[in-house]
């Protein structure tokens, strides 16, 4: 994943896909079906109003190899990347969750905290879900995250976020992480 803090270069209209008005429940689905359609070499330019960094891990657990990411812009208002297919996939689009989706698990609130469990699902997959969950977290709110192995992917994303975190491993070898907003 390369980064660029301003367009590198221009772009058509027509290549720009603008995912934001796309309701969250099918957005990746679109994103995924328009990258599938493109023939190899062909890109487009996803506008989005976060960063897209959960979808990056997304391609890259269903298509590593197969595809290349370009920042051509990151914020704080517009996120372009520019996404380009590399080589043929005869893979179906993804059946991971958007990352603004209610797919299970879903937080679980106990006062101010919310609890999601998400052991027993395959990398990307509890990052995907765990950001998700950090972005409709209320204010003053605690989310405890708990997952097969440490989440040190989390942490650096978290962060970026405006999150802090305090992570333990348990007597059973799995982990968990309490974010809040710092």
């Amino acid at each position: 994943m390369t980064s660029n803090d301003t367009h590198t270069q221009s772009t058509q209209p027509d290549d720009v896909f603008d995912v934001r008005p796309i309701p969250c429940r099918v957005k990746h689905g679109q994103i995924f079906q328009r990258w599938l359609d493109l023939p190899v070499g062909g890109h487009f330019v996803l506008l989005n109003d976060h960063d897209p960094v959960p979808l990056y891990y997304q391609f890259d657990a269903e298509f590593n190899g197969a595809f290349s990411w370009e920042y051509l812009e990151r914020g704080p208002e517009d996120f372009r990347v520019k996404i380009t297919k590399l080589a043929p996939v005869a893979t179906p689009a993804p059946s991971f969750p958007s990352s603004c989706g209610s797919a299970e698990p879903v937080p679980v609130t106990h006062g101010d905290r919310q609890d999601l469990d998400a052991r027993g699902l395959e990398p990307p997959e509890p990052l995907i879900r765990i950001l998700a969950a950090l972005e409709s977290l209320p204010a003053g709110a605690t989310l405890r995250a708990h997952t097969d192995r440490e989440p040190c992917h989390l942490f650096g994303e978290a962060e970026q976020r405006g999150f802090r975190h305090a992570s333990s491993a348990q007597p059973d070898g799995s982990w968990i992480t309490e974010l809040a907003r710092a």
